[in-house]
């Protein structure tokens, strides 16, 4: 149901599904903690739905499954590419310093980085249209 109308996107509050509950990340996407299993989704309102109006909305999975590789495969890949640059170079440019100390500080570098990379990326994904939930129609 319309909660809330906005220029070109509308609140929607609507039930948790079944995916929600096997999902690994229901803890952290504001899910949790809410009563009786209602969500609030923010949609693109392309067919102009009204306040109070019954909505069927749609996420797409590819989008879905993309930000999540994004969320949780990048910063891995990140630190592990730090690491493996720590161990392989330190030797090299510090030879007088502990690898893996070397190998752990650049390890964190590049998590961090991999972090504010999303936070830069998440600005530009936020405005494509592919990553937003879309009402389909009005019941």
């Amino acid at each position: 149901m319309v909660v809330k109308l906005n220029k070109k996107t509308v609140l929607i509050k609507t039930q948790r599904t079944g995916a929600c509950d096997n999902c690994a990340s229901k803890k952290s996407c504001g899910t949790a903690g809410s009563v009786d299993n209602e969500i609030i989704i923010e949609a693109d309102n392309t067919i102009g739905a009204s306040l109070g109006d019954k909505v069927v909305f749609t996420v797409g999975a590819a989008s879905v499954l993309k930000a999540g590789l994004l969320l949780y495969l990048l910063p891995i890949v990140f630190f592990i590419f730090g690491v493996v640059l720590g161990q392989t170079v330190a030797v090299k440019v510090f030879p007088d310093q502990n690898p893996d100390l070397i190998s752990g500080l650049l390890g964190a570098s590049f998590l961090a980085l991999a972090f504010f990379g999303l936070k830069i990326y998440s600005k530009f994904i936020e405005k494509n249209k592919a990553f937003r939930p879309q009402v389909l129609r009005v019941e």
